[in-house]
């Protein structure tokens, strides 16, 4: 999967992504967390830029996700940051 074209504006990014040699357009919107630690893109729509198609098994809409979306773990972040603070 190769991804290009990457435009925001406020809390939407359009993204253009390679997947099996189609060219596809994703709009994703971010969403917070509730607790205020993070976030994640989540699916607005897309489709085949060629067809108009929407062709995309669930697993390549989930692998497109897992992919743009951050992999952070807030808790073990903030005990190594009090770690750091504390050893100084």
């Amino acid at each position: 999967m190769k991804l290009s074209n990457l435009i925001l504006h406020k809390d939407i990014l359009l993204i253009h992504a390679d997947i099996r040699g189609n060219d596809y357009i994703f709009t994703v919107r971010w969403k917070l967390h509730d607790n205020k630690m993070g976030g994640e893109w989540k699916l607005a729509s897309y489709m085949n830029n060629t067809t108009g198609n929407l062709d995309l098994s669930e697993d390549e809409i989930n692998t497109f996700l897992d992919q743009i979306n951050p992999n952070w773990d807030w808790e073990h972040d903030q005990k190594e940051i009090m770690k750091a603070i504390k050893n100084d």
